[in-house]
């Protein structure tokens, strides 16, 4: 409102000077020369009012004419003056609005900016929670698998001990349905005393008779030890037997106990293998007083091996001394033998190139690992058809066995199943700090604990 105001006055008082300005700049203008050049017109000079009476018509009519012409440039200015001021007075609203609009541009950029930063930190904050979710529950699903996998190993152990369970039960039932019977089928019948067992290539076991099966092991070791003092103190006159179905060998410290008490004894120990006999058991047979096989029964020797582990100087404290065990264990096989160690052990690698020297009952007798080879065994001790406490076959048994798995209580093997489903013997751990496993076990199926 101010402005228009001022704007309107400042018109009024143009127009009202403009006549007073004119009157002012009136002047007889000078005649122009005659061969002057035509000029752009200039404004007229200011002539004093005394002097207008001395100009000629046409110079007073250009001075009137220079009066309306600044007259109306003075009017057109002053329109001119008004219109921008009235241009700028409408777009005085106009420019407030575009810089109210564009601080409220500003003002919601910046909200929106801030918004999308929160929503940012929103995003990232839950996929950080989102990975740490699905860690734990990978983690958790792994180990309720890992879980699952042991119950299944455990169902099938339990499922494995059940059955045999179940087979010993039934053997046991049969056992008492058949006493009687059994009994008074062989009655009659005696077992064989002999100082010499063996006569005309037939070998008589009678019941002073030692089962020696699987793994050589402590609980083993006590086991035939106890029945040799206990058959000495019944009789020192007439042999024991210890009868070896099958044996892959064992520890070094309980073989050496068993040799130790063949050789206390004042009853003759001889040693029956029947079927196979490897590693520490072998020993056994060939430092026996008197041992016996078959034709086919197969005999084993190799040097003995450990499952070595800790540091560097406990590696070389347990080699060193399965190093002597070997040594003082298999110097007297290779002196039967009639070589050095050192030649037997190259013998063992110019037999068979893994050490292991096996040979059949004929020939291990020409290498003098036994002493007689026989036809016949008769078993004069069997008197009945109860159970003999035999150990399982050389393969671990997914079925119920046949017959107890007496191995389990004497050797103190146990039959196991892995979490792969795969059975397999578990060895009792070696009380001595310094023994060692001497055990022929090329498919693996011995594990020590």
């Amino acid at each position: 409102m101010h402005l228009r105001t001022s704007l309107r006055v400042l018109a009024l008082a143009v127009l009202v000077a403009a006549p007073a300005f004119a009157q002012q700049t009136k002047a007889k203008p000078a005649a122009p020369a005659a061969d002057a050049p035509a000029a752009a017109p200039v404004a007229a000079p200011q002539v004093a009012p005394a002097q207008r009476d001395e100009l000629t018509p046409e110079q007073k009519a250009a001075m009137k004419e220079a009066d309306r012409m600044r007259i109306e440039k003075a009017r057109i200015d002053a329109e001119l003056a008004l219109a921008e001021a009235k241009r700028a007075e409408e777009l005085a609203p106009l420019q407030a609005e575009v810089s109210r609009l564009s601080a409220e541009r500003a003002l919601r950029l910046a909200k929106a900016s801030a918004e999308a930063a929160a929503l940012e930190d929103e995003r990232a904050k839950l996929e950080r929670q989102a990975g740490l979710e699905a860690a734990r529950s990978s983690a958790r699903l792994t180990e309720r698998s890992n879980k699952i996998r042991e119950l299944e190993a455990e169902a099938k152990q339990l499922q494995l001990e059940a059955a045999n369970t179940v087979a010993r039960l039934s053997n046991e039932i049969q056992r008492f349905q058949k006493e009687d019977e059994a009994r008074k089928v062989a009655s009659k019948a005696k077992p064989k005393y002999l100082k010499d067992p063996l006569v005309d290539g037939v070998l008589y076991i009678s019941d002073r008779r030692i089962s020696f099966n699987g793994a050589v092991t402590e609980q083993l070791a006590d086991y035939v030890c106890t029945r040799i003092a206990f058959y000495n103190n019944q009789s020192s006159e007439f042999p024991i037997f210890i009868v070896v179905d099958n044996s892959p060998g064992g520890s070094v410290a309980a073989g050496y106990q068993i040799q130790k008490a063949m050789a206390a004894s004042k009853a003759p120990v001889h040693v029956v293998v029947k079927g196979f006999a490897a590693s520490m058991t072998a020993v056994i047979c060939t430092l026996a007083e008197r041992s016996y096989c078959y034709p086919n029964t197969i005999i084993l020797h190799h040097q003995a091996s450990n499952v070595v582990r800790g540091n560097m100087t406990v590696l070389k404290e347990q080699i060193d001394f399965t190093n002597q065990w070997f040594d003082r264990l298999a110097t007297p096989v290779a002196k039967k033998m009639g070589l050095s160690l050192q030649e037997f052990v190259k013998q063992m690698y110019a037999n068979d190139s893994t050490g292991d020297w096996q040979a059949f009952g004929d020939k291990a007798k020409e290498l003098r690992w036994v002493d007689h080879v026989v036809e016949r065994i008769e078993e004069t001790a069997v008197l009945d058809l109860l159970p003999v406490p035999v150990a399982p076959t050389a393969m671990p048994q997914t079925q119920p066995l046949p017959q107890p798995p007496t191995r389990t209580e004497i050797s103190g093997v146990t039959t196991r199943v892995d979490d792969k489903g795969r059975p397999y013997f578990e060895l009792p751990a070696l009380a001595n700090p310094f023994d060692a496993w001497w055990l022929y076990d090329p498919q693996g199926l011995y594990r020590a604990r």
